[in-house]
């Protein structure tokens, strides 16, 4: 693996199409169950947390269960790829101030701005209270907590009347652990344990065993699914980790077909049965690298973009909104049909958003970055 990333300047080639068809799917998933239905606002308040309000599809019923790996690999190999390739970003920057300006600059204009929207233009357009009542609700003021990860999903009295009802932006869930990630990430780099492979490969196994060990001993209050589709927050957290250890240790690791059959075929076996949770992380995060050290030439010249955080952001909201708008037109036509009539408008409207967010807010921002890494002195008297 060591030799395909020097190939391709220290980025796996693979990873450019792998974010962005991870983000198409979750949102050709959600866009299914926001017109098919998801849970009461009841049952949504039964979960108690922001996590179980977000895995409102978890108790719908529109896949089988032989569908459900799937479904759980989607944010599992998200939460994987982002520890591979924001280990070799911490690695680079070699410091803890360039790396952090890095995920701020790459994470916080772009969600403050969706969120922003997301308050003050859609939440208006579609509330249900007078207009003087939304502004006045404490529920506008929480939702802007989501841009320092304290998530809040509802805003006052809108997608009331949705399928999947209330929920304006079910993907911000997994912003708290996220969150967690970039911090224990600083923390290994001010320890210096990032530096040193070794340890850090060992810390992660140990922390598997233990994981593992628990679901042996408990396997219904140690699984490693929070529902019937997502994995649990320390889980992903874990598999943010697998991916970092995947990068550290890429001379040890080969690309091979045989072994991306077999731990695909390992992996989906094992979370088909709910067995061996950490085996099957650290079989899913090998496929995850395998496909990202995958050439892929052909997508990267007809998207040049980064399109999927915008696609993350804003893909529920306008996914949501269509539904809303369009859903009550289409009347009594089957609800797949419906879903084959909005998909296709949410996934451009949300490409269309994305790349405005790219282009004019996403761009920018990361230019700024660079604020914050001094220069050598001989650099700087040169510039």
């Amino acid at each position: 693996m060591a030799e395909r990333l020097a190939e391709h300047g220290g980025i796996g080639p693979g990873f450019h199409l792998l974010r962005h068809a991870l983000s198409v799917v979750i949102l050709a998933h959600h866009c299914r169950v926001a017109v098919l239905g998801g849970t009461s606002p009841a049952q949504v308040a039964l979960e108690g947390t922001a996590a179980g309000a977000a895995t409102a599809i978890g108790h719908s019923k529109v896949l089988g269960g032989f569908l459900q790996p799937g479904v759980f690999a989607l944010v599992g190999m998200f939460f994987a790829l982002s520890g591979f390739l924001i280990a070799g970003s911490a690695l680079r920057s070699g410091k803890v101030g360039p790396f952090l300006a890095n995920r701020c600059f790459r994470i916080v204009p772009a969600l403050t701005v969706e969120v922003t929207l997301s308050a003050l233009v859609l939440g208006p357009f579609f509330t249900t209270l007078p207009l003087k009542q939304y502004f006045s609700d404490p529920m506008l003021l929480q939702y802007f907590g989501n841009i320092v990860g304290h998530v809040a999903l509802e805003l006052p009295g809108v997608f009331q009347h949705n399928p999947w009802p209330s929920v304006v932006n079910v993907n911000l869930w997994t912003l708290p652990p996220e969150f967690w990630c970039y911090l224990i990430m600083l923390a290994l780099m001010v320890g210096g344990v990032l530096a040193t492979p070794v340890r850090f490969t060992l810390a992660v196994a140990g922390l598997a065993v233990v994981a593992l060990g628990l679901g042996l001993y408990d396997p219904v209050r140690f699984t490693v699914r929070h529902d019937n589709t997502h994995f649990t927050t320390w889980y992903i957290v874990l598999m943010f980790f697998f991916g970092v250890a995947m990068y550290l240790n890429a001379r040890r690791v080969p690309v091979s077909v045989p072994l991306f059959l077999a731990c695909g075929a390992g992996y989906y076996v094992l979370m088909l049965a709910d067995l061996l949770g950490a085996v099957s992380g650290i079989l899913l995060t090998y496929c995850m690298v395998y496909i990202g050290m995958q050439s892929f030439a052909w997508f990267d010249r007809w998207v040049k973009k980064d399109l999927s955080y915008g696609i993350y952001l804003y893909g529920f909201p306008l996914t949501q909104a269509v539904v809303a708008l369009l859903l009550p037109q289409l009347g009594d036509l089957p609800k797949e049909v419906s879903f084959a009539v909005i998909f296709p408008l949410v996934l451009v409207l949300t490409g269309s958003f994305a790349s405005l967010s790219w282009d004019y807010i996403e761009k920018p921002a990361l230019r700024l970055r660079h604020l914050w890494v001094r220069k050598p002195r001989h650099q700087a008297a040169i510039a």
